[in-house]
This record gives C-alpha cells, sequence and structure tokens, in this order.
C-alpha cells in the first residue's frame, strides 16, 4: 500500500484505493462480494468493520489487511453535546453566528476554523465531537494551509493528509 495512505483511518484507505484504481463503489462491492451501500457505508466513517468484509474488500483492491493494537494511545476527551461545542467555539466565528445545526450542515467550515485558529480546549472538544476522520477530511480540503495539514497528519500519526 502506498506510505501516502497507509497511515489514514482505514475509511479514507479505502476510498484512496479505490479512487486511484479508477473504480467505482459497485464494482468494488460486486468484486468484495458485498452491496454498493455496504461499500459506501465502510468509506463514510462506518465504525462497525466487519474483518471479514474488510479483508475480501482489500483483497477486491489489490491490498491486504492488517489489524493491530497499538499500545500507548490514550483515550480521547469525552464528546461535548452539540450546544457545548456550539458555545465553546462560538468565539472563533466573527464573521457568522454559529449554530448547532451547522455542526451537521457544514462540518468542514466549523473543523477548518477550530482547527486553525482554536485553543488547545477548543481543538480537543471539536475532535472528541467530530472525531480524527472528520479531522482528516477537513484539512485535506483546499484553502487550509501545507503547515496545518502536515501538523495534523502527525497528531494523527498519519504519514500524509492528500489534499481533496
Amino acid at each position: 500500500m502506498n506510505d501516502k495512505i497507509c497511515g489514514l483511518p482505514i475509511a479514507l484507505q479505502i476510498r484512496a484505493l479505490r479512487e486511484r484504481r479508477g473504480l467505482t463503489l459497485e464494482q468494488v462491492a460486486a468484486a468484495a462480494g458485498t452491496s454498493a451501500p455496504t461499500l459506501h457505508r465502510y468509506e463514510s466513517g462506518w465504525n462497525r468493520f466487519e474483518i471479514r468484509t474488510l479483508e475480501r474488500i482489500g483483497r477486491a483492491l489489490g491490498a491486504g489487511l492488517e489489524v493491530r493494537l497499538v499500545p500507548g494511545r490514550t483515550e480521547p476527551a469525552a464528546k461535548p453535546s452539540r450546544e457545548e461545542l456550539v458555545r465553546l467555539v462560538a468565539p472563533l466565528f466573527w464573521d457568522a453566528e454559529l449554530r448547532p445545526e451547522h455542526l451537521a450542515e457544514h462540518p468542514d467550515w466549523v473543523l477548518g476554523r477550530v482547527l486553525q485558529f482554536g485553543a488547545l480546549d477548543q481543538v480537543r472538544a471539536a475532535r472528541a465531537f467530530f472525531g480524527d476522520e472528520a479531522i482528516v477530511a477537513a484539512v485535506g480540503r483546499r484553502g487550509v494551509d501545507p503547515r496545518t495539514r502536515a501538523f495534523w497528519a502527525a497528531i494523527l500519526e498519519a504519514p500524509c493528509i492528500p489534499r481533496s
């Protein structure tokens, strides 16, 4: 597997491999013996992976599956409620009123602002609320400077976060 994607969350690895091979969801799903909606869930951050399904998806993409436990990682902070997170990060939105529905409707906008301008407590709360996969997606978007992208690649132990 390419070193640029090996440190990313599994969902992003699956999508990146499929896209690099120019395959559709339907093609990979058929080769893996699963459905396109199931594959889409796996690519979209589904966190209830079945090892056998992952193995079949990996074979369909020409990749192997390695599962391991890594000691020394700490549990993330407790996930705040939508209202708590909005209250905490609202000062970063000087140009617009941040509302709870923005968290679901515009997560990249919210995360981009928090990751670039937020204090440690704001970043920790956003990370606990959205999760690492959402952070990878947000910092991979256009407009995020290379330093911020490299910083989050180091924090999340991802060798490279591709720009989308």
